[in-house]
C-alpha cells in the first residue's frame, strides 16, 4: 500500500482520502504545488507532510460535499493570520453554491485585512487551465447529492487531468462510470480513482459513486492507479 508517487520532478501525495470524512490530494509538479480538494483537517495534513500552505498556488475542488472542501476555510484562514502575499486561487465546477459562498462569505469577513488576492474561479466542462508549466483539463463527472445513499439531484462535479512536462496524472473526484472519468484516466501515468461502493443499486451505480469492480475496471486503463474515498475499514490501495 502507498499514499505517494513520484516521476522525477512530478510528485502526487494522498494527504488523506476516506469517503464521507475527508479528501485531500497533493500534487508537486516543479515548483508548482496544488491541492485536490480540500477536506476536513487539510490544514493540519499539510503542515504534518512539511509543506508549508504559503507555497499552494491554489486548491481544484472537485465539487462541492463537506468531504471535498470543509477545510478550505481554514486554509485560506491560516494564509490571512500568516501574512501570505501572493494570489490564491479556487477553482470549482461551475454551479458549485458551496465554493462559491465560502469563498465570497472570507472575502466579506475579511475585506479590510486581507493581505492575497483570493479568486475564486468556476470552470466548465472541457476548460483548461494553465499553471504556469502545468495545464489541468476539467470534466464533468457523474455525481448527485444524497442522504444515506437516497439520491437528491445531480451535483456540479468535475474530474480533472493534469499534464506536466509529458505527463498525466488523473483525479476522479466522486463519481459513478461515465464516459468522462473513462477519458480522464485513460493512459495516465497515474489515475486517483475513487472507490467508494461494495455493493448498490441500480441508480447508485449510475449517479452516485463507483464500486470497486468499475473502479478496478478503471485502473486498467492507466499505466498506474491509486484508488481512493474508500470506507475506513478499506484505507486506500494501490492498482
Amino acid at each position: 500500500m502507498t499514499m505517494r508517487w513520484q516521476d522525477d520532478d512530478l510528485s502526487v501525495e494522498v494527504l488523506f482520502s476516506q469517503a464521507g470524512l475527508a479528501t485531500q490530494i497533493l500534487v508537486r509538479a516543479g515548483k508548482i504545488h496544488l491541492l485536490f480538494d480540500a477536506g476536513d483537517g487539510t490544514l493540519r495534513d499539510l503542515l504534518r507532510a512539511g509543506v508549508p500552505p504559503q507555497q499552494l498556488t491554489g486548491v481544484f475542488l472537485t465539487h462541492g460535499h463537506a468531504d471535498h472542501m470543509a477545510g478550505l476555510y481554514g486554509l485560506l484562514g491560516y494564509l490571512r493570520a500568516e501574512g501570505h502575499a501572493q494570489p490564491f486561487t479556487v477553482w470549482y465546477p461551475w454551479g458549485c453554491c458551496e465554493a462559491e459562498a465560502v469563498a465570497e462569505a472570507f472575502r466579506n469577513c475579511y475585506k479590510d485585512s486581507l493581505p492575497y488576492e483570493l479568486i475564486s474561479r468556476s470552470l466548465g466542462d472541457g476548460e483548461r487551465v494553465r499553471v504556469g508549466e502545468v495545464e489541468v483539463l476539467a470534466r464533468k463527472v457523474e455525481h448527485w447529492h444524497s442522504i444515506r445513499g437516497r439520491l437528491i439531484a445531480p451535483a456540479p462535479a468535475l474530474g480533472y487531468r493534469l499534464t506536466f512536462r509529458g505527463r498525466v496524472v488523473a483525479v476522479t473526484g466522486d463519481t459513478a462510470f461515465c464516459p468522462a472519468v473513462a477519458d480522464l484516466v485513460r493512459e495516465a501515468d497515474l489515475a486517483l480513482i475513487e472507490a467508494t461502493l461494495d455493493e448498490a443499486t441500480p441508480e447508485q451505480r449510475a449517479h452516485l459513486h463507483l464500486t470497486q469492480d468499475a473502479a478496478q475496471d478503471l485502473a486498467r486503463l492507466a499505466k498506474r492507479a491509486l484508488l481512493v474515498h474508500r470506507p475506513s475499514a478499506r484505507g486506500s490501495g494501490e492498482a
